[in-house]
């Protein structure tokens, strides 16, 4: 019994030193690893902030996609650049809902009831941060997948 316990544990802790270079060679093509960054870069740009995370690691382990590159992506919504963030997705949200820009008066602000207010703005955020990310993930994955494409060609040359 002790014995059968103690392989046990060597198991575990083998598994848990393998774990880190799994994590970093799962599908590691470069197409995928782009397809990855992208991703993450698009749920990083959505206003579920403290969700991300979260929702990232499960759809990326759902879609096959290596979870390190899909973290990285996300990092795009690093609390220097929230905020700016939240404006693009709400401005752009506006944009496309209603056909203006939101207006940022404390007059126009008031003019409409609170209970309205926080519908159309969670609705721009929704709306403005699927389109922002998908503008934003494009550029980051296609950079992504050129430049590990790129890397592993030198690393083969050399």
């Amino acid at each position: 019994m002790l014995v059968r316990l103690r392989e046990r544990f060597r198991a575990i802790g083998d598994a848990l030193q393998r774990w880190p270079s799994r994590l970093l060679h799962e599908h590691a093509q470069p197409s995928r690893l782009g397809a990855a960054v992208a991703f993450g870069v698009w749920v990083g740009c959505t206003p579920f902030y403290g969700l991300q995370t979260v929702v990232a690691l499960g759809l990326a382990t759902a879609l096959r996609l290596n979870r390190l590159a899909v973290l990285l992506g996300t990092q795009i919504s690093i609390p220097p650049l929230a905020p700016f963030l939240l404006f693009a997705n709400a401005q752009v949200g506006a944009l496309v809902l209603r056909g203006h820009w939101l207006s940022l008066s404390m007059e126009a602000m008031r003019a409409v009831p609170s209970s309205r207010l926080v519908g159309e703005f969670l609705a721009d955020l929704l709306v403005g941060g699927a389109i922002v990310g998908a503008a934003l993930a494009l550029p980051a994955g296609l950079l992504t997948t050129y430049l590990v494409h790129r890397s592993r060609r030198a690393q083969i040359v050399n």
